[in-house]
């Protein structure tokens, strides 16, 4: 099964000046206690994901493709897709991504906010 892309009515996985960053760069590595001796260090995964705040200004025509796509496309952000993401470098790039957990709608009258956290594969 393929994986769906970004649509592309919708602005870049960018967010709005100021709204990105992240509470950790990577996943930190897990500690075992050992009976005798130091600890074992190691990482927990083999992907790196990095979880980004994401907040984006969507029209109403927007937040209806937004929203048809992350409720129906990704059944409920459970789903991977593709999209257009800033990189660690600055420049825009195609990363496979996930949301993580709830994705918040603020109404604005013309206008709708969306606030949510992308994780990015290999950022």
């Amino acid at each position: 099964m393929a994986i769906p892309a970004w649509p592309p009515g919708l602005p870049d996985l960018i967010g709005l000046v100021g709204s990105l960053g992240t509470s950790q760069l990577y996943e930190p590595p897990k500690t075992t206690p050992m009976d005798d001796g130091p600890g074992r260090t190691r990482t927990r995964t083999l992907i790196s994901e990095t979880p980004r705040s994401i907040v984006l200004m969507l029209n109403r025509d927007e937040f209806e493709i937004f929203a048809g796509f992350v409720r129906r496309t990704l059944n409920k952000g459970a789903r991977r897709f593709t999209a257009p993401v800033r990189l660690s470098s600055g420049r825009r790039g195609i990363r496979t991504c996930r949301i993580d957990g709830a994705v918040a709608e603020q109404d604005l009258g013309p206008h709708s906010r969306v606030s949510f956290t992308l994780r990015i594969y290999d950022w």
